[in-house]
């Protein structure tokens, strides 16, 4: 596994001050933010003349868009090589129409990501060692539960085990109640 993925965070809520991806992708240069109408995509991101571009469904709720958000922004800085043209010439992109499939790495790497971003691990850790429910832990973040068990089976704390492991396509299959 990427060590990046656990680093780059951080180094992140460092250099922009704030864990909001949507700000953060707001202070990349070649980054940029759109909105679709859509009924059960939730996402996608692809690179349009080295300019790389979060599309989110404007129907979500606010916290499910910064979910997908923190998720496609992992896509842009893991996989801009997925991102670029086939051999064809044809534009490539990532799409999210079940998000969070944790049986491909590409996924589960922008999924790790997300955690990592949303999650602060010091809080969460405090979070545990208080007794609190994987439940109440999800809603203080504002992310799904999870997102949560996955942050906590991939930070590894010692003497915690994890609840439950998410199964695949998650999110994908979670229905956003705006």
């Amino acid at each position: 596994m990427k060590e990046e993925l656990f680093t780059l965070p951080p180094e992140l809520i460092s250099r922009y001050g704030t864990n909001d991806p949507f700000r953060i992708a707001g202070c990349m240069k070649n980054v940029h933010l759109k909105y679709f109408d859509a009924h059960s995509q939730k996402g996608f991101c692809t690179n349009i003349l080295n300019n790389y571009y979060i599309f989110i469904n404007e129907n979500l709720s606010q916290p499910m868009k910064r979910m997908v958000c923190a998720h496609e922004l992992g896509h842009i800085l893991f996989h801009k090589d997925r991102l670029l043209r086939d051999e064809s010439g044809k534009l490539r992109q990532l799409v999210e129409w079940e998000l969070f499939d944790i049986k491909d790495s590409t996924e589960y790497e922008a999924n790790l990501f997300a955690a990592n971003l949303l999650i602060n691990t010091d809080a969460l850790k405090e979070m545990i060692y208080e007794g609190r429910d994987i439940v109440s832990i999800a809603s203080a973040f504002d992310v799904n539960v999870n997102l949560v068990a996955l942050k906590i089976a991939e930070t590894r704390f010692e003497g915690v085990k994890v609840p439950f492991i998410p199964g695949q396509n998650f999110l994908g299959k979670i229905k956003d109640i705006s």
